[in-house]
């Protein structure tokens, strides 16, 4: 049953229209944290929709209410707990498992099918470095495809995200395979140059910043996954000029190879990914 039928008699009629239609749900049977945006219009509703959440099933035991847009050092959203204390959970996907706290991490699971579109282009043997990896969900769902892949170093400054990445890695037998790295990508970048066949930027606000030491640690005639937001009309004209840009700049040459609207960001505003190969000369 949707929420706004759920809410039928207890929110008013001209303001049912604002009950959100879906919430995105983070864990697995053995429970489950529901986050929700509310509008301010719903404010003295906000628990009784959470209530309503918590009786639609899907093991959710916790419900957080989702506050404003992604920000601070580490990138991640502020949120309200609404309903229950435990946060930290067991999140299921594609025959992986991540341990994750979404107060103290970033994770989307709307970005699943991303993460099994990207895994189906690794090739064997790729070496990668994944920028932004939060709990590392990419590099699992890489080796649970491509299990010839040979590394991934998982780099990002949030010391809570790079924890649950450890222990994802003994989660899912990826010790030796997935190499959880706290620091920041622009330094790291400096500090492989041309190591890598692949690299990963999942971050769609900010990654453009880094796109530069992207280039630099990446293989001649490797391909860089960058991450960008579009507008509806023309998704993709942004991440484009960016690479454009930072490829003439930098005096190599980008070739674009595929294109692929994420899912929506904001109202008319989608979350896109660009695959482009930097040959160097």
């Amino acid at each position: 049953m949707r929420l706004r039928d759920e809410l039928k008699g207890v929110v008013p009629d001209n303001l049912l229209n604002l009950v959100p239609s879906g919430f995105d749900i983070v864990g697995s049977r053995s429970g489950a944290v529901a986050i929700v945006e509310i509008p301010s219009e719903l404010e003295d509703y906000k628990y009784e929709i959470a209530r309503a959440i918590i009786r639609s099933g899907r093991n959710v035991r916790t419900v957080l209410r989702r506050i404003g847009p992604r920000g601070g050092e580490y990138r991640l959203y502020t949120y309200e707990r609404l309903i229950g204390e435990v946060t930290e959970v067991i999140h299921v996907e594609s025959g992986v498992r991540l341990m994750l706290d979404p107060i103290r991490v970033f994770f989307s699971p709307r970005d699943q099918y991303d993460r099994l579109d990207l895994a189906s282009r690794v090739g064997d043997g790729e070496v990668i470095a994944y920028l932004f990896a939060g709990v590392a969900p990419y590099a699992f769902i890489i080796l649970k495809l491509k299990p010839t892949v040979r590394l991934i170093y998982a780099v990002d400054i949030n010391p809570d995200a790079v924890r649950y990445a450890e222990v994802n890695v003994r989660l899912n037998k990826a010790r030796g395979r997935v190499i959880p790295i706290e620091y920041d990508a622009a330094r790291f970048c400096g500090e492989m140059r041309n190591s890598f066949h692949r690299v990963i930027m999942t971050l769609p606000l900010g990654a453009h910043q880094y796109l530069p030491d992207a280039i630099r640690c990446v293989m001649d005639g490797g391909v860089i996954n960058f991450y960008h937001t579009g507008p509806e009309e023309e998704p993709f004209r942004d991440a484009e000029a960016v690479i454009r840009s930072h490829c003439l700049g930098m005096g190599v040459e980008c070739n674009i190879m595929g294109e692929r609207i994420v899912r929506e960001y904001a109202p008319r505003v989608y979350k896109v990914r660009v695959d482009f190969k930097v040959n160097k000369g």
